[in-house]
């Protein structure tokens, strides 16, 4: 098996932490790869070892057929990784217009601009950028941000792409959308390894290989339908809980909600035509509900479609345009500290 990057013995510790214990791994090349886990298993510092970012404190890592202790060597390979790191646009000048950002990318590999103006268009239009080519980065959705911040790492062709966690705090449509465009991208860049951490365990069912991580060490590895059979669980959720060490099995307990009284009317929060507007675009348009007290309420909707809006007006921290928004019987005010 070609593999794209190979750890020995690697361990990483933050203070007292144990970030990455003793961990011995192959990761395959070609194939897309997912590391999984919730947060805190050390999923962040195994991509920041391998992309050459973080210092190696102890074990040997190969990136890309060669030692990434060695100066030379990180310095050849670093130009042929792209790493994405976690948080919506992180990696974006929020300021910077979505060209401008991908330009500044391609100016620092070398690229002219004849060559530069060619990829950033092929990358705009296959992400669906295009139309909001002059848009503050800052003022896109999270799923745009994610979008523009892959076609900026992708602006030099990397042989290894790395992404951290990229769809945590995208909405499923944005999320799906994601992923369409990675499995593209790999169809005509089949020779690229994709390296993903992700805490989703069903957006995992679809990469190649996975490895299941914990507390810093490895449990175990495999694609999807073989840690499925190895466990033998129905979902990949179900296979990863069957991984963990027998304590943690035992201490994982189903929440249950109880059911609300059909008595419990009492009227906790209103929204009488609630509408807010940004110069001529309307994000919020005539909203109504009300929330019984002790109801558990949910906002539903993909990235911009006025969730948060909707709240600020409801708790005062944002005027609305237009209709009024009430707590416990008594109108919010803005204005007023009590509210």
């Amino acid at each position: 098996m070609k593999t794209v990057a190979r750890l020995e013995n690697v361990s990483q510790h933050f203070g007292a932490t144990v970030a990455l214990k003793d961990i011995t791994l192959s990761i395959p090349a070609r194939r897309m790869v997912g590391l999984i886990g919730p947060d805190g298993v050390g999923k962040s510092s195994l991509l920041s070892l391998i992309s050459g970012a973080r210092v190696i404190e102890h074990g040997n890592i190969m990136v890309l057929g060669g030692d990434m202790s060695e100066v030379r060597h990180r310095q050849d390979v670093c130009p042929k990784i792209a790493w994405m790191p976690q948080g919506l646009g992180k990696n974006l000048y929020h300021t910077l217009s979505v060209y401008e950002n991908v330009d500044f990318f391609a100016r620092l590999f070398g690229h002219d601009k004849a060559e530069r103006d060619i990829r950033i268009n092929e990358l705009l239009q296959s992400t669906g950028l295009a139309p909001f080519r002059d848009r503050p980065a800052g003022k896109l959705s999270g799923g745009m941000k994610q979008k523009l911040g892959l076609c900026c790492a992708l602006i030099h062709d990397p042989q290894l792409l790395i992404l951290d966690e990229p769809t945590t705090g995208v909405d499923p449509l944005s999320r799906a959308q994601f992923w369409d465009l990675i499995d593209s991208i790999r169809q005509r860049q089949p020779e690229m390894s994709v390296l993903v951490a992700t805490a989703y365990m069903e957006e995992a069912e679809r990469f190649d290989w996975l490895v299941a991580m914990n507390a810093g060490e490895v449990l175990a590895t495999g694609s999807a339908d073989e840690l499925k059979a190895h466990t033998a669980s129905q979902t990949l959720e179900q296979a990863f809980i069957a991984l963990l060490p027998e304590a943690q099995r035992l201490a994982h307990k189903e929440v249950i909600i109880p059911p609300r009284n059909a008595d419990e009317s009492e009227v906790a929060i209103e929204a009488r035509g609630l509408t807010m507007r940004f110069g001529q675009f309307v994000a919020v348009d005539h909203v109504n509900f009300r929330i019984a007290r002790g109801e558990i309420f949910g906002f539903l909707g993909s990235n911009g479609c006025g969730k948060s809006t909707t709240m600020k007006m409801l708790t005062g921290l944002l005027p609305a345009s237009e209709g009024e928004a009430w707590l416990f019987g008594q109108p919010v005010d803005p204005r007023d500290i009590e509210t």
